[in-house]
C-alpha cells in the first residue's frame, strides 16, 4: 500500500484520450442553462433511487433470513454474498455500456429487468419451490443489474446536478438510500418476512417498476448529443463522422486513463482495500446479530435501522463538512473512524455498543463516498466517465468476493465477531498509510469537488 501511496501525483500524467475529452465537456457545461436550480433532474433522480432502495432495503433483509432457513453454515451464508459481488468482475463492460448507450434508457430497462428476476424468486419462495441454489443464481443475476445501474447512475449524474453541487447532490443521494433501505426497508423486510417469506420480494418488484416510471421523467441539463462528443473524442478517425471505439478499446482506455492518474488509481485500490473487509463483514452480518449479540430475526432489520442513521447524518452533512474542514482532513477522518467503529463492534459485544459502532461506520462511510465520488465525477469528462468508473469499480469491488469467502471461513474456524477485529485493524492501517498521499486532496483538484 505504500508504494501505491507514493505514486499519487498530478492529473499531467493523464493520458492524451481523457484530455482529449475534457475540452469540450467544459466548453459545454460552460453553455448549459441550469433547469429548476439544477436540483428538478436532481431531485428525481434521487426519488427514483430512493424507491428504488425501498425494495433492496426489504431484500436486503429477507434474503439472508430465507437463507438461514436452508443452512446456518457461515461459508454456505456466505456464498450468498459471493454471488452478488462477482458480477463486479464486469465492471469494465458496465463502464462501456454506460459510455455508448444512453444512460436515462439504460437504468429504465435495467430496472425492469430486475423487477422480472425479483418477482420470479418471490413466485419461488411463494411456492416453496426455491433454495439455496436459487438465491445464488438471483444473486448474481441482481448483482450484474446493479453493477451496471450503479455505474450508469454516477455517470449520469453530472448530467443533472451543476458540478457545483455534486458532493450535495452525492450525499443527498446516499441519504435517501439509507433512509429507505435502512431505515424503512430492512426492518419493514423483516416484519414482512415474519408474515409471509415471498412478501418482501412481491414487494421488491413493485419498487423497482416504480423506479422506472419516476427515472422517465428525469432529463438532462443539455439536450446535446453527448454520445457522439464521447465518440469523437475518443475516436481514431477522423471527419465528422469518426468510427466509434470498439468495447475493448473502450475498456483500453479506461484502464489507461486511470493508470496516468495517479491519485485516482490511489483511491480505487483503496476503495478495493475498503470492500474486501466491507464484505467480509456484511457476509456473516446477519449471524453477528442473530447470535453474538443475541437479538431475533425481527429485531435483526430494526437494529440496522437504527445503526443506518448515522449514514442519513453523513450523507446530509457531507458537503458542509468539507466546506469547513477541506476534502483530505474530512477524508482522512473518515478512514480511521471506520476502523475504529469495526473494533467497536468486534471487541465490545452487547446491542448498544453495536448500535453506536454500526452508526459511526455508516456515518463515515457515506462521507466519503461522497467526497470521493464528488471527486471522481469533477475530475473526469463526462464523455469518458463511464469506462472510467468502470475500471474504477472493478479494482475498487474486485476483492469483495474473495473477501466474503475469508470472512465465512474465518468466522467458521474462530469466532464469529474475528472479522470485525480484523477489518478495523485493517482500516486504521489503510488511514495511517495513505495519510500523506490523501493530502494532494486539499490542492486544486480535490478543491473542484464543490459543495
Amino acid at each position: 500500500m505504500s508504494n501505491v501511496g507514493d505514486a499519487a501525483g498530478s492529473p499531467a500524467d493523464t493520458p492524451d484520450v481523457a484530455e482529449a475529452a475534457a475540452a469540450p465537456v467544459d466548453a459545454e457545461r460552460g453553455a448549459v442553462p441550469e433547469r429548476e436550480g439544477g436540483w428538478g433532474g436532481a431531485n428525481r433522480l434521487i426519488t427514483a433511487a430512493g424507491v428504488s432502495a425501498l425494495g433492496d432495503g426489504l431484500r436486503a433483509t429477507a434474503l439472508p433470513l430465507l437463507a438461514v432457513t436452508y443452512t446456518t453454515k457461515p461459508a454456505l451464508l456466505a456464498l450468498v454474498t459471493v454471488a452478488g459481488t462477482v458480477p463486479m468482475l464486469l465492471s469494465p463492460l458496465a463502464g462501456v455500456a454506460a459510455d455508448r448507450w444512453p444512460r436515462r434508457g439504460l437504468m429504465v430497462w435495467l430496472d425492469l429487468g430486475r423487477a422480472v428476476i425479483v418477482g420470479l424468486l418471490a413466485l419461488l419462495v411463494w411456492s416453496e419451490s426455491a433454495g439455496l441454489a436459487v438465491l445464488y443464481v438471483a444473486a448474481f443475476l441482481l448483482g450484474v443489474g446493479e453493477t451496471v445501474f450503479g455505474i450508469t447512475a454516477q455517470a449520469y449524474l453530472p448530467e443533472v446536478v451543476p458540478e457545483a453541487r455534486l458532493t450535495a447532490a452525492n450525499g443527498r443521494l446516499q441519504a435517501v438510500q439509507l433512509v429507505f433501505l435502512d431505515t424503512v426497508g430492512q426492518p419493514l423486510g423483516g416484519l414482512l418476512f415474519a408474515v409471509s417469506a415471498a412478501l418482501p420480494f412481491f414487494l421488491d418488484a413493485a419498487s423497482f417498476a416504480i423506479g422506472v416510471m419516476v427515472l422517465l421523467t428525469v432529463h438532462s441539463l443539455s439536450v446535446s448529443a453527448a454520445k457522439s462528443a464521447a465518440t469523437s473524442a475518443v475516436g481514431t478517425g477522423t471527419g465528422s463522422a469518426p468510427k466509434p471505439p470498439g468495447w475493448g478499446e473502450m475498456v483500453r482506455d479506461g484502464f489507461r486513463y486511470l493508470r496516468g492518474d495517479r491519485l485516482l488509481m490511489l483511491l480505487a485500490v483503496m476503495l478495493g482495500w475498503l470492500n474486501f473487509f466491507f464484505a467480509g463483514v456484511s457476509a456473516i452480518l446477519v449471524l453477528y446479530v442473530l447470535e453474538v449479540l443475541g437479538l431475533g430475526k425481527t429485531a435483526y432489520g430494526f437494529f440496522l435501522a437504527v445503526a443506518a442513521l448515522g449514514g442519513l447524518v453523513g450523507g446530509l452533512a457531507a458537503s458542509r463538512l468539507r466546506e469547513r474542514f477541506g476534502t483530505f482532513p474530512v477524508v482522512s477522518t473518515a478512514l480511521m473512524t471506520l476502523g475504529a467503529a469495526c473494533l467497536l463492534m468486534g471487541l465490545v459485544h452487547n446491542p448498544v455498543a453495536a448500535v453506536a459502532g454500526f452508526f459511526a461506520l455508516n456515518l463515515a462511510a457515506v462521507v466519503y463516498q461522497a467526497l470521493t465520488v464528488a471527486f471522481r465525477q469533477t475530475t473526469v469528462a463526462r464523455e469518458v466517465i463511464g469506462r472510467i468508473n468502470g475500471v474504477y469499480r472493478l479494482i475498487g469491488t474486485g476483492g469483495a468476493p474473495l473477501g466474503a469467502v475469508c470472512a465465512g471461513l474465518v468466522a467458521g474456524q474462530t469466532e464469529i465477531w474475528t472479522p470485525f477485529v480484523v477489518s478495523g485493524a485493517a482500516l486504521l492501517l489503510l488511514a495511517a498509510v495513505t495519510w500523506r498521499p490523501l493530502r494532494r486532496l486539499g490542492g486544486p483538484r480535490g478543491a473542484e469537488a464543490g459543495g
